[in-house]
């Protein structure tokens, strides 16, 4: 495997697709952050992983939704990668690395999957599931809800509902569709972290004041 040309080629897929509302180049950067969790996720369970692999399907599993706002990005994903990078893979590491690409959204625990015939997946996949997963929460959620309430207009009161709201469904359930105990401990960790930077907010937009609030609880 070939990782140096492999970060090229995905660095040109998705470091300079414009992914309004998002910055500019967002798969990319969410792939180089998902491709280090699901490495600290491996790490941190003492799981007999192939590192390569995991890093590369880690890394290019988003490259077929840069720029593209259809369905089945994993699928177009993997086509992508087998007609243009396949000699950077030896055939096993091709299969491998394919597979994770497809079906990093296939997660077996998901309200999605209820009913559905699902293939095989390898401890690589689960890992990427995850990761994909958790780098949408903690500081990175924060960084997109401004991103997104600027898009929609939002001002600091409906960007705080937004979150009370609807975001609570959303971490409902990714914490439901995590593969991994570690995963979903990290998960609630950044939850709780967000919160208490919405609940600080809020009561700054209430107009509270800090020195006030320490006086009444001693």
């Amino acid at each position: 495997m070939d990782i140096e040309k492999i970060m090229a080629w995905g660095m040109e897929k998705m470091n300079f697709v414009d992914e309004a509302p998002l910055e500019k180049g967002y798969r990319y950067y969410h792939g180089k952050r998902t491709a280090q969790i699901a490495l600290s996720l491996a790490q941190g369970m003492n799981l007999p992983v192939d590192r390569d692999t995991l890093f590369a399907g880690a890394f290019l599993h988003d490259v077929g939704k840069a720029g593209f706002n259809g369905p089945h990005h994993g699928a177009r994903g993997e086509d992508m990668i087998r007609q243009e990078i396949a000699q950077l893979f030896s055939p096993a590491e091709l299969e491998q690395v394919c597979s994770i690409v497809r079906y990093h959204y296939t997660r077996p625990h998901s309200h999605y999957s209820k009913g559905h015939l699902l293939p095989a997946l390898s401890v690589e996949t689960l890992l990427v599931q995850d990761a994909d997963a958790l780098d949408h929460f903690g500081g990175n959620a924060l960084w997109l809800a401004f991103r997104w309430s600027g898009a929609h207009g939002r001002n600091p009161g409906e960007t705080i509902r937004f979150y009370r709201e609807q975001d609570a469904v959303w971490r409902h359930d990714a914490l439901r569709g995590l593969n991994f105990p570690l995963s979903r401990r990290e998960l609630q960790a950044r939850i709780a972290r967000t919160d208490a930077f919405f609940a600080l907010w809020e009561e700054e937009e209430r107009g509270e004041l800090t020195h006030m609030k320490s006086k009444l609880q001693n």
